[in-house]
């Protein structure tokens, strides 16, 4: 396990004699991927298992999570227990990043503290080093971050990057009888006890990062206190500039109009930071909600959203049309999950999610083409995008007027019908021609 490119594939390939492969591969694990290779003793036989990494950016924390249980689960139901976990860690990085800590605190809550001793932390990557600087991050990571799993017996080793250092680490591990080998915490949870992926102790851990955990109160609740919160602060009336042209390149002075908003929040130029950070919360915690409805077409609702949402994060400039879009769909989305918990998803919403589905992808291309502009022209919709947000918004009505057509249907659709009033008139600008003489 680690985080990505951090070695775990260099490390088989090299255990395997294969040293010389391609190190500066942008390719990278997307699934579980177990590898036999005869040991070095010549009698018995070594399964790698290669992991995905977070920060991959295929899948979220807890996709990762999940795809790293059920293969754990599944074998461990055919009586097949791990005999160590290898962690890896670059000694390159200046500091210890957010997604080495996440990795990290999900291996610890995975294992469980009576299996640390089966655990080795390797460090990689020393050839861009010097001694000096690696030792003393050396140091500091089995003092600080790696303490506590020091502490209750897991060991440290260093990669070198070659087939002799491979076999070194993998034969300083134990080797325990099969009947002597300890379940981890995970399959315990999972298999022993039947918790669901985000009741066990590193699902809460996943999820407690983005302050949802799991309890009476639904994600929906929560995001519309978020919501609630976002448009208190915003009681004044906002004038929001917008420029549409075909051009994307084009200066501002193309095409103008002005929109006015009210204190809902939805169309506020101030606060999206926050309002943003709320939304992708709350699709990453209903990735693993959406799990337990089995539902393809909302899965991939959620995943494309997420994925508009972490894009616009990285982007210093965007339309606040696409803010909209994203906190629109984000309540649509949980109604749709709450609604499912009670009872079977009927045909037509099964139909309406699949055109909202189709939809979200058109808008996502969107995004991916802003990401290719210039900062300034990012804040530019062409008409062809303003024609794709209408289209999704549409899909989203159509979702809505359906759920609504559902007698049993227990869940207020107010906060997404004003969404997408505050979407329609925020795509509803005049232009207005610029005159020579402006």
């Amino acid at each position: 396990m680690g985080p990505t490119a951090s070695g775990k594939t260099t490390f088989i390939d090299c255990a395997a004699g294969k040293p010389d492969v391609d190190r500066g591969s942008s390719s990278c694990t997307t699934e579980v991927h177990p590898v036999r290779y005869p040991h070095s003793d010549g009698v018995r036989n070594v399964v790698f298992v290669d992991t995905p990494g977070c920060n991959n950016g295929f899948m979220t924390d807890f996709q990762l999570l999940g795809v790293i249980a059920e293969w754990l689960n599944s074998v461990y139901r055919k009586n097949i227990k791990l005999n160590g976990i290898l962690y890896f860690h670059r000694i390159s990085d200046h500091r210890i990043g957010d997604p080495s800590s996440r990795n990290y605190n999900m291996l610890k809550d995975l294992c469980g503290n009576d299996n640390c001793k089966n655990v080795v932390l390797v460090t990689t990557m020393w050839d861009r080093v010097s001694e000096e600087v690696g030792s003393e991050r050396e140091q500091e990571l089995q003092a600080d971050l790696w303490g506590e799993m020091v502490n209750l017996g897991s060991t440290t080793h260093r990669f070198e990057g070659t087939t002799e250092s491979a076999w070194k680490i993998i034969n300083s591990l134990s080797i325990s009888r099969p009947t002597q080998r300890r379940p981890l915490q995970i399959q315990r949870e999972m298999v022993h006890k039947h918790l669901p992926l985000h009741r066990t102790t590193a699902g809460k851990t996943v999820l407690d990062r983005y302050n949802f955990p799991f309890g009476s109160e639904g994600l929906l609740d929560r995001l519309k206190r978020g919501m609630k919160k976002t448009g208190s602060r915003a009681t004044h009336v906002t004038r929001v500039t917008v420029t549409l042209t075909d051009d994307p390149t084009a200066p501002q002075c193309v095409g103008a109009g002005t929109m006015s908003c009210g204190s809902s929040g939805f169309c506020s130029v101030e606060g999206y930071g926050s309002s943003l950070a709320q939304v992708t919360a709350t699709l990453q915690a209903a990735v693993g909600t959406a799990d337990l409805i089995h539902n393809h077409y909302l899965k991939n609702v959620i995943a494309r959203c997420l994925s508009i949402a972490l894009s616009i994060e990285t982007m210093t400039e965007t339309h606040h049309a696409l803010s909209q879009v994203l906190e629109t769909a984000t309540t649509l989305i949980n109604v749709t999950i709450e609604h499912a918990k009670e009872t079977d998803i009927s045909a037509d919403i099964k139909t309406a999610i699949r055109e909202f589905a189709e939809e979200v992808n058109h808008v996502q291309e969107i995004v991916r083409d802003l990401a290719q502009r210039a900062p300034e022209a990012r804040r530019v919709l062409q008409s062809t995008d303003v024609d794709v947000i209408s289209s999704c918004a549409n899909s989203m009505r159509l979702v809505c007027d359906v759920l609504r057509s559902m007698s049993l249907i227990k869940h207020d659709l107010g906060s997404v019908d004003d969404g997408l009033r505050a979407l329609k008139r925020g795509l509803e600008i005049v232009c207005i021609p610029v005159r020579a003489s402006q």
